[in-house]
């Protein structure tokens, strides 16, 4: 009880003083999670963002350390559309992120810096307060299934993944691809838990940003209706598909092998 009478108290002082405003993370809720307003109190835009931020950290990424897209160097025709069309989305979200096609997707040929970019876009749209949840596709499916047996916890992580307003799948479907061909098929239980997320977002025109190794026809092989989804929501706008000389290791290996 005193802690939120202190909260009140804050929440007050916010609504009638300026002093020192600059000395608090958030200027509008002065670091109290709450706002006060004519209906009464509610949270304030900074608690969710930094909900999501402690989540992305969970994984070991800090969002103030993320790269920006500016930063990304473009080595040949596909990595600079690659990084165009990520440029175009984030600066179309807003226009797009209702649509059909709001979606965006980085498939193909490792090391081309696909997870560089979809981070990047990331946290362009976290920096225009939109909440984006990270999902690192291996690590993300192995949680689930060890929560698979305790139905509360397993549908509270579901729902994270499931109703984020806009979801990153980092690496989607990592394990079932070698050297650039399909190396194991899509297990019923791995359907179980990715199937419901992408489903569900897909229904609800919820933006989701995807990175693989997997090309286009390598996902409609492991699930045609799977794949098809994440192909229907980027369309050609927001689609680019890596090969050939895409991978900048190899390229700095021949490079200094040269030398």
């Amino acid at each position: 009880m005193e802690a939120l009478d202190r909260i009140l108290s804050q929440v007050r002082a916010s609504g009638t003083s300026t002093i020192l405003a600059s000395n608090y993370k958030c200027e509008k809720c002065r670091d109290t999670s709450w706002i006060k307003g004519k209906e009464g109190l509610r949270r304030c835009e900074c608690y969710e963002l930094n909900h999501i931020e402690r989540l992305w950290e969970n994984f070991g990424v800090r969002i103030k350390d993320i790269k920006l897209l500016r930063d990304y160097q473009p080595y040949n025709d596909l990595t600079k559309a690659a990084k165009d069309k990520a440029a175009d989305y984030i600066r179309s979200f807003e226009e797009i992120q209702g649509s059909r096609e709001n979606g965006f997707a980085l498939l193909g040929q490792p090391g081309a810096g696909k997870t560089h970019i979809v981070l990047a876009i990331g946290k362009a749209l976290i920096e225009k307060k939109i909440t984006v949840v990270y999902m690192p596709y291996l690590e993300v499916i192995k949680e689930l299934k060890a929560l698979a047996m305790y139905q509360e916890d397993y549908e509270r992580l579901l729902n994270r993944y499931t109703r984020a307003k806009v979801l990153i799948i980092d690496d989607l479907f990592k394990d079932k691809v070698k050297k650039g061909r399909i190396a194991a098929e899509l297990s019923e239980t791995d359907m179980k838990h990715i199937y419901p997320i992408l489903n569900y977002r897909y229904l609800n025109y919820l933006p989701t940003i995807v990175s693989s190794e997997c090309t286009p026809n390598m996902l409609l092989e492991l699930d045609e209706a799977l794949g098809g989804r994440i192909l229907e929501t980027t369309g050609k706008r927001f689609l680019q598909t890596f090969k050939g000389d895409c991978n900048y290791r190899l390229r700095k290996f021949a490079r200094e092998g040269n030398e």
